[in-house]
């Protein structure tokens, strides 16, 4: 029985006289009249198939890719149960997960007649009018799974359906997959139109053959079908080939590697040859036994801010699984091949690694392999800059749908790091001017003065006056209209994406890469590879020292700007635009990307460029950002003041979440508390400051409020005198309770250096306090 007819049957039943066939009203009407249990036993008996016909099982004889039903009854189980091509029956209520990776998945989207109880009939089974309030198919995993398929098929076949569902219609139209979408419907009656040949070739092409004769056509090509063999390789995704042990290092790449970021890759092995004093790169990866986590089933992700070393750790891991027999796999871009590919990859054989560069804007293709992964020795290795991680981590755990990701940071180098770091550059002579100085001295340069940081040992040696004159020789060289696409190259890669050709050209007005004379391509040879569509930034470091010390900063401001709207203009065009809009926009990543010399005068005069896009003009972040520039540089905070007012008012409209605004806004009252006179004004900014700071310390596990809290101490260092006893205890207090709460942190939080810092703050807080309490002959409660 069809749909209309059934609702025909129901207004029958339920004693109206209608000539409408609207199957959710109708069972609304009977549901009303006969009760819901008497509704659903009635289902049953009509939607409960007996015996399917030929053409239905020659049907599901096919090997679909998936099968979607709108429909009810099990037919379609039926069916394959005939010519042994077993379904797997599911509904909105199973996790895709859980069926993807093996099966043959027929989705029930509006409810299976075998699960069918009174109470679905609310919302799990589609027929009554009240069921169909609640918009289950959209909101639910299924809907991106059925996106992601129609996306990847090269043909979509619906057989008997004339989009009467407005949820499927919406998503079909908004996928614009016209092109390969074909309708079998029955034979025209009586040579008159239909509804449906004006309505279904909006969505694609209808084929009126009827579902018999569709069958038998099917029948005759698949007598003469010849599967064509064809050797498979993978293009979208690299894959990564087991190196062979490789000759010795010699200074020049010892010296390339350092200074401009070319890694040979042939070099990674030479760490295992004899002579132990000639490595190329220092092992930071052994320790963290990456190999085991994977076997163990866990997803890596490594951490670590620009220039750290996280690239080079990816390169070592890759070689090093390469090496001991796993599939191991690169993806920089989410396009259909690569995910094509990343399909091919979940059936192969062994253990099988996927390794991405910067996951962020790769989130979707990461939850495409996820959700059909179970059940596979399939697992990601994924980088990204720390700061970002922590914005995105809930969201890679919903991607990788998993909470069982290992992280790791080499945002810092270990003692013995150091030590291998200060004899590496020992032993290739690229000291230079610091060559002189003791091992002590070297090392206390890179623990101390560098921070233990593997980009800030780059930049010294940067700033070392003889490779600053080589460095500043190879950029003369290079051409004005070929340094913008330099700066522009430089900027997108502090962005955090990648520099591919595609998306050098749509930033900058006039396509410029095309335009590039041999000449002006090698003098940039020292800076990236050009090759593959892609142009790979050698080294993100060295970009960041030509922007930050070389760099004109009227000239980086100028090319930032004409960025920024050239990506406001494309991001209707894909997601990568989006991110590079926000990244530029964020002030910590901002201020590695303009001159130090007259830093503040460019940043506030880029902020105020984009200050008047649509984009920007009601953003929440955008406010955010500018405030926390201005409040970086020490600015009237008067001036500043409206700019936190700003980001709050547009969060209320927006639904943003306003934790980093009222982070950076406790930042800003300690700083107000710090700088004002008297002290019954700065005391209230405190007790604001306070109670935002103790509100995310109470459950906070990362360093950001701590961060902030240690403003306290230049608030107590400017009005201890003044305090009187009852406020003074409760500086103490506070001062006692941010410690018991760092103490409560886990440890590799209480050894973040943040934290660090604002224990030690409290201490010399309470240290004054405290004498000063003494002083005044009062007895602060502690």
């Amino acid at each position: 029985m069809t749909g209309r007819a059934f609702a025909r049957y129901l207004y029958e039943q339920a004693g109206v006289t209608t000539e409408d066939d609207n199957l959710a009203l109708a069972s609304q009407l009977y549901e009303t009249k006969f009760g819901a249990a008497k509704l659903a036993e009635l289902c049953r008996d009509v939607f409960t198939i007996r015996t399917p016909s030929n053409h239905h099982t020659a049907l599901l004889n096919l090997p679909w890719q998936r099968i979607y039903t709108t429909n009810y009854d099990d037919l379609l189980e039926k069916s394959g149960s005939e010519v042994g091509k077993a379904l797997a029956s599911v509904t909105l209520d199973d996790a895709p997960e859980k069926f993807l990776s093996n099966a043959r998945v027929c989705l029930h989207i509006n409810g299976l007649i075998n699960r069918l109880s009174a109470l679905d009939l609310v919302g799990g089974f589609k027929l009554t009018a009240s069921s169909y309030l609640n918009d289950a198919f959209t909101t639910s995993t299924w809907s991106s799974v059925f996106r992601q398929d129609f996306r990847l098929a090269r043909a979509i076949i619906f057989v008997g359906y004339s989009m009467y569902d407005l949820d499927i219609q919406r998503i079909v139209h908004s996928e614009d997959t016209k092109d390969k979408t074909f309708f079998i419907t029955s034979p025209p009656k009586g040579g008159g139109t239909t509804p449906d040949d004006v309505f279904l070739p909006i969505f694609g092409e209808v084929c009126s053959i009827g579902i018999e004769n569709f069958a038998t056509q099917i029948a005759e090509i698949v007598k003469k079908y010849r599967p064509q063999t064809k050797i498979e390789t993978f293009v979208a995704l690299e894959k990564v080939e087991a190196v062979p042990v490789g000759r010795i290092p010699t200074n020049s790449d010892i010296e390339k590697l350092f200074l401009y970021g070319t890694l040979e890759k042939l070099l990674i092995p030479s760490n295992s040859l004899v002579d132990p004093d000639r490595y190329y790169v220092v092992d930071r990866i052994s320790k963290l036994k990456i190999e085991e986590r994977l076997r163990d089933e866990q997803d890596i992700v490594i951490t670590s801010n620009l220039g750290n070393g996280k690239t080079v750790a990816l390169e070592q891991i890759s070689a090093a699984l390469a090496a001991q027999g796993w599939n191991v796999f690169k993806v920089s871009s989410d396009t259909k091949d690569a995910r094509k590919e990343g399909l091919r990859a979940l059936s192969l054989a062994g253990n099988t690694v996927v390794l991405i560069d910067n996951y962020i804007p790769l989130l979707d293709f990461i939850d495409f392999l996820s959700i059909r992964r179970t059940g596979r020795n399939f697992r990601f290795l994924l980088t990204v800059r720390t700061h970002v991680h922590e914005a995105f981590l809930d969201r890679l755990e919903q991607a990788l749908r998993t909470q069982s990701v290992a992280s790791f940071d080499l945002n810092r180098l270990t003692k013995s790091e150091s030590q291998e770091i200060v004899k590496l550059i020992d032993n290739f002579g690229l000291w230079a001017d610091f060559s002189g100085w003791s091992d002590v001295q070297k090392l206390r340069l890179i623990t101390s003065e560098c921070d233990s940081q593997l980009h800030q040992v780059l930049l010294k040696l940067y700033q070392s006056p003889h490779i600053a004159a080589k460095v500043t020789e190879l950029f003369s060289s290079i051409r004005p209209n070929v340094r913008r696409i330099a700066i522009a190259a430089f900027v997108i890669r502090g962005s955090g994406l990648s520099s591919d050709r595609r998306l050098l050209n749509d930033l900058l007005r006039g396509s410029p890469l095309v335009r590039l004379s041999n000449a002006d391509r090698e003098s940039v040879k020292f800076l990236w590879d050009d090759s593959s569509g892609h142009i790979r930034l050698k080294s993100s470091v060295l970009a960041e020292y030509y922007l930050t010390s070389l760099g004109d900063a009227a000239e980086v401001v100028d090319v930032l700007i004409e960025m920024y709207f050239r990506a406001y203009e494309m991001r209707p065009v894909g997601k990568e635009y989006d991110f590079f809009i926000r990244s530029v926009m964020s002030f910590s990543a901002l201020q590695k990307m303009l001159p130090r010399s007259g830093l503040r005068g460019a940043t506030i005069r880029f902020y105020e460029a984009i200050q008047t896009s649509p984009f920007t003009r009601k953003n929440p972040h955008y406010w955010l950002q500018y405030a926390i520039a201005r409040l970086s540089f020490e600015d009237n905070l008067t001036e500043i003041a409206p700019y936190f007012q700003s980001a709050y008012a547009f969060a209320k409209l927006s639904n943003y979440d306003t934790y980093q605004i009222d982070n950076h806004f406790a930042r800003f009252l300690l700083v107000q508390a710090a700088r004002e006179s008297n002290v019954d004004i700065s005391y209230e900014k405190y007790k604001e400051a306070k109670g935002i700071l103790l509100k995310q310390t109470l459950h906070e596990q990362k360093y950001y409020p701590y961060r902030v809290a240690s403003g306290v101490l230049d608030f107590v260092k400017t009005h201890v005198a003044s305090l009187d006893p009852h406020r003074r205890r409760d500086v103490i207090q506070f001062c006692g309770e941010v410690q018991k709460r760092i103490g409560r942190l886990p440890m590799e939080m209480r050894t973040n250096r943040h934290v660090m810092g604002c224990s030690s703050d409290m201490r010399t807080a309470l240290a004054e306090l405290q004498e000063h309490a003494g002083d005044s002959g009062g007895k602060p409660r502690e």
